[in-house]
C-alpha cells in the first residue's frame, strides 16, 4: 500500500461500508420497533372498541358480549385473520370471537390492568398477541376478574417485513457502490496537484523547464512557492560561481599586464621589482576575495525570516565608523521591527552595498526609509544622499559587472551588480532615481506573505 490513492480509498471504503451498514441496521431497528408498537395499538383499540361490546348476562354473575356492538367486522368473519377471546378468572373461555374456526391456548394471568403484547407461533403461522386482564362488577357489585385476548395473523406483516429488508439492502448495495465511486472519483481529483507536482519535478529534471509552473491549491501551494525560490537559489548560486570566477578573471587582467610588461623590459630595477611585488600582492588579495565570495554562499534550505530593521542598524553603526572623518548625518525613519524571509548573508550584502554606496558618494547626508504596504503585500526600502547623483545613462553602466565610474576609489566595481543578481533572484524591485536629498535614491520593493 505505497499508493496514498490506495490508502485513501480502502479507509474510505471500509469506513464506508461500516458506516451504511450499521446505518441500515439502525434504521430496520427502528422501523421494525415502529411497526410492531402500530401492531400493538392497533390491537389495544381493538379491544377497547370489544368491552364497549360486553355487557352483563342475564343472571348478572358473567358477561357477554354483544354482536350488533362489534364494529371491526373481521371478528365476525370466519377465517379473517383477527380473532378475540374472552377468559373468566378460573381461565374458563366464555366467548369468543365467530371468526375463530381453531382453537388458540389460553395467555398466563397477568395483573390487573397489564398489557401483555406478544409475537408467537400457532400451529405454524405467526400472530400477534395482545392479552388485558381486567375487573368487571356483577349484581352484587363484586368485582370479578376477566382477561380479554386478541390474536392477529402477522404473516402479511413479516412479508412486508421482508419486503422492506430486501428493499433496504439492495438499495443500501447500490448507494453504497455509488458512493464509493464518487469517493474514488473525488480522490483522484484531490490527488491530482500531487501528479501534477511528480510530472513537474519530472520536466524540471529534464530540463524542460526550470520551476513549477502550475497553479495548486492553497495547501500545496505555499510548497511549490518554497521549491520555487529555493530552484531559483540555485541558479543564482551557479551564476555567482560563474560570475566570480568571471570577475577574478577580469580583476587579474591589469596586474597581469603590468607584470607582463615589466617581463618584457628584460630587466629589472628596483622600482619595477616594488611595483612586481605590489601587483602580485594585489593579485593574492583579489584571488582570497574572489574565492571567499564563490564559495560563501548560504545553504540550500527555505529561509527564515530576517530583521531588516536591525540589520539596518548594524550595517549603519559600522560605516558611521567607517566614514567618521566625513560626518554623515543618518536620517532614519523605520519602524521597531520588519521581517523579511530571506538569507540573512544577502539581505546584508544589498543593503550593506547600498548603504556603503550612499556614505561614500553623498557629501553629509543619507536617508533610510521603511514603510510597509498592507494592500500590496510590499514592504517599501529607500536609501538616498545628497551627493551629486547619476543619470540614466551611469545607472546602466554601474549596473554592469567591472565598471565603474569612479576609478580614484578603491573597488573592483561589482557591488552594484551583486546587488542586481541579487534581487533578480528574490524577485525584488530595484529602482534608481533622484531623491530629496539631490542625489541617488534607491528604492527596493519587498514583497512580503
Amino acid at each position: 500500500m505505497k499508493s496514498i490513492k490506495s490508502r485513501l480509498t480502502l479507509v474510505s471504503m471500509v469506513v464506508l461500508v461500516v458506516f451504511m451498514v450499521l446505518t441500515a441496521i439502525a434504521l430496520e431497528r427502528a422501523v421494525v420497533k415502529r411497526a410492531l408498537q402500530a401492531e400493538e395499538d392497533g390491537l389495544q383499540l381493538m379491544i377497547y372498541s370489544l368491552l364497549a361490546a360486553i355487557d352483563r348476562d342475564a343472571q348478572g354473575l358473567g358477561l357477554v358480549v354483544s354482536a350488533d356492538r362489534l364494529f371491526e367486522p373481521g371478528l365476525v368473519t370466519r377465517n379473517s385473520g383477527l380473532y378475540a377471546l374472552l377468559y373468566d378468572r378460573d381461565h374458563r373461555e366464555i366467548w369468543r370471537s365467530q371468526s375463530i374456526t381453531v382453537g388458540f391456548p389460553a395467555i398466563s394471568q397477568g395483573e390487573i390492568g397489564e398489557w401483555q403484547f406478544e409475537t408467537t407461533q400457532h400451529l405454524a403461522t405467526p400472530y400477534f398477541r395482545l392479552g388485558f386482564a381486567l375487573q368487571w362488577p356483577d349484581s352484587n357489585n363484586k368485582l370479578r376478574r376477566y382477561d380479554v385476548v386478541v390474536w392477529r395473523n402477522a404473516v402479511d406483516y413479516f412479508e412486508q417485513l421482508n419486503r422492506f429488508r430486501q428493499t433496504l439492502w439492495s438499495w443500501l448495495i447500490v448507494t453504497t457502490l455509488l458512493l464509493l465511486l464518487v469517493m474514488y472519483l473525488v480522490t483522484r481529483w484531490s490527488l491530482r496537484p500531487l501528479q501534477k507536482i511528480g510530472l513537474e519535478v519530472k520536466a524540471i529534471e529534464d530540463h524542460r523547464q526550470v520551476g513549477f509552473e502550475q497553479q495548486y491549491p492553497t495547501e500545496i501551494a505555499p510548497l511549490t512557492e518554497n521549491l520555487n525560490i529555493l530552484l531559483k537559489r540555485e541558479q543564482y548560486q551557479r551564476q555567482r560561481y560563474r560570475n566570480a570566477m568571471d570577475d577574478l578573471a577580469h580583476s587579474l587582467k591589469t596586474p597581469l599586464a603590468v607584470m607582463t610588461g615589466l617581463g618584457d623590459q628584460g630587466l629589472l630595477g628596483q622600482s619595477q621589482i616594488e611595483t612586481l611585488r605590489e601587483q602580485t600582492e594585489r593579485m593574492n588579495q583579489i584571488v582570497s576575495y574572489q574565492l571567499q565570495k564563490a564559495t560563501n554562499v548560504s545553504e540550500m534550505s527555505i529561509s527564515k525570516p530576517v530583521d531588516l530593521i536591525l540589520i539596518i542598524e548594524k550595517l549603519v553603526s559600522a560605516l558611521e565608523k567607517v566614514y567618521r572623518e566625513k560626518g554623515v548625518r543618518v536620517e532614519r525613519s523605520l519602524p521597531s521591527t520588519m521581517s523579511l524571509r530571506m538569507d540573512e548573508g544577502d539581505c546584508l550584502e544589498i543593503v550593506g552595498n547600498l548603504l556603503d554606496n550612499a556614505f561614500k558618494y553623498g557629501n553629509s547626508r543619507v536617508a533610510v526609509t521603511a514603510l510597509c504596504d498592507e494592500m500590496s503585500r510590499s514592504l517599501n526600502l529607500v536609501i538616498e544622499d545628497d551627493g551629486d547623483g547619476l543619470t540614466d545613462s551611469e545607472i546602466e553602466k554601474i549596473l554592469n559587472r567591472g565598471t565603474r565610474l569612479d576609478e580614484a576609489s578603491e573597488g573592483q566595481g561589482i557591488g552594484l551588480a551583486v546587488v542586481a543578481d541579487i534581487v533578480k533572484s528574490y524577485n525584488i524591485e530595484l529602482n534608481f532615481g533622484r531623491g530629496n536629498l539631490g542625489g541617488l535614491q534607491v528604492n527596493l520593493k519587498f514583497q512580503i506573505s
